[in-house]
C-alpha cells in the first residue's frame, strides 16, 4: 500500500517546478524586450561624433635679424607726379569764372543727313526786274511745288499759274538711280509728264519725255529718250527721240556720241547729233569739248556748234 505522504510531496514537487519554469519564461520574455527597447532608442538617437584630438606642431613666425637688416637696407624709387598743369577736373574748371564759362567750348552738335524728305518750293517769275512798272502781266507767273529726294528715287510736282489770262499748268517728274552702275541693268531713268495751260483760248498741250540708261560694260553705256506732245484738238502734234553711246576711257577721261531725230504728223522734221570729250581733275576742276550739228529736213538749214568748257576752283 503505497504511503499518503510520499504522494504529497510528488505533487507539491511537480508544482514547484512549473512555478520555476513559468519565472523563467517571464524572466526571459522581459529581457528580450528590455533588448529590443535598447536597439530602438540606439537607432533614433543622435549619432555622436568622434573627436580626435589634433596636437599641431608650432610655427615658427620669427623674422631673423638678418633678413630685418636687409629690408632697413633697401632703396625704393617713386617718381613724382606733377599736378601742376591740372587746371580742370572732368572738364569743370576748379575755379570757374563768368569769363571761363563764356569761352568755354560748346559741344559738338552732331550733322545729321536728311533722306527721304519732302521740301517745298515757292516762285514768282515773269517780273521785269530792270524796271518792275514795264513788266507784263501775261508773262508774270506763279509756281508753287513740291519735292521728295530719296536715296535712289526722286520726285517732284509743281504747278504754275498765269495772272493774265488767268491759267495753270501742272508737271511731275520721276526719276531713278542706282547706286552702283552694273551692265546688263537700267542705271537710271527719269519720267517727266506736262499738262496745260489750262484756263485759255488755246487747247491744253499734254506731254511725255522718258531717258533711260542702260548699262552695256563696265565702261560704256546706252541712253535712249523720247518726247511726245498732245492736244485735245489734233492729238499727236510732233515728237523726238534720242540714241547715244557713252565710254569711259579712263576714271578721268570719257566720251559721248548721240543722234537725235525729230518728227510730226507730216514726217521726220530735223536730225541731229553731238559727240564730246570730258576730263576730270583734281579738286573739281573739268575740262569739256563739245560738237553738235542740225539739220533741217523742211528748210535745208544746217547749223552747228563747236565749243570748250573748262571749270576750276580756286
Amino acid at each position: 500500500m503505497a504511503d499518503a505522504s510520499s504522494g504529497a510531496s510528488g505533487a507539491s514537487g511537480s508544482q514547484d517546478s512549473a512555478a520555476s519554469r513559468a519565472q523563467e519564461s517571464q524572466a526571459a520574455a522581459e529581457a528580450a524586450e528590455a533588448q529590443m527597447a535598447a536597439a530602438a532608442a540606439a537607432v533614433n538617437a543622435a549619432p555622436t561624433p568622434s573627436v580626435t584630438s589634433i596636437n599641431p606642431a608650432p610655427i615658427d613666425l620669427s623674422i631673423p635679424t638678418g633678413v630685418l637688416s636687409q629690408l632697413n637696407t633697401m632703396q625704393v624709387s617713386t617718381p613724382t607726379l606733377d599736378f601742376s598743369s591740372l587746371s580742370t577736373l572732368g572738364g569743370i574748371p576748379s575755379n570757374p569764372t563768368y569769363a571761363d564759362i563764356a569761352t568755354a567750348t560748346a559741344p559738338t552738335t552732331p550733322t545729321v543727313q536728311e533722306i527721304n524728305a519732302f521740301s517745298p518750293t515757292f516762285s514768282i517769275d515773269g517780273i521785269n526786274t530792270a524796271n518792275p512798272a514795264a513788266t507784263d502781266i501775261s508773262a508774270v507767273g506763279v509756281n508753287l511745288g513740291v519735292n521728295y529726294t530719296g536715296a535712289t528715287v526722286n520726285a517732284s510736282l509743281a504747278a504754275r499759274m498765269g495772272l493774265s489770262p488767268l491759267s495753270a499748268s501742272v508737271t511731275g517728274k520721276f526719276g531713278y538711280a542706282a547706286d552702283v552702275s552694273m551692265p546688263g541693268q537700267i542705271n537710271a531713268f527719269d519720267l517727266s509728264l506736262t499738262a496745260g495751260p489750262f484756263g485759255t483760248a488755246a487747247a491744253p498741250n499734254y506731254g511725255a519725255t522718258l531717258n533711260t540708261s542702260l548699262g552695256l560694260t563696265d565702261v560704256d553705256s546706252l541712253s535712249v529718250g523720247t518726247s511726245l506732245n498732245f492736244d485735245t484738238v489734233n492729238g499727236f502734234k510732233n515728237g523726238s527721240a534720242t540714241l547715244g553711246l557713252t565710254h569711259d576711257f579712263s576714271d578721268n577721261l570719257s566720251g559721248y556720241a548721240k543722234g537725235n531725230v525729230g518728227f510730226d504728223t507730216d514726217g521726220i522734221t530735223n536730225v541731229g547729233g553731238e559727240t564730246g570729250l570730258g576730263l576730270k581733275g583734281e579738286d573739281g576742276a573739268s575740262l569739256g569739248l563739245t560738237g553738235r550739228g542740225n539739220y533741217d529736213v523742211r528748210t535745208g538749214d544746217f547749223t552747228g556748234y563747236a565749243g570748250v568748257r573748262a571749270n576750276f576752283k580756286f
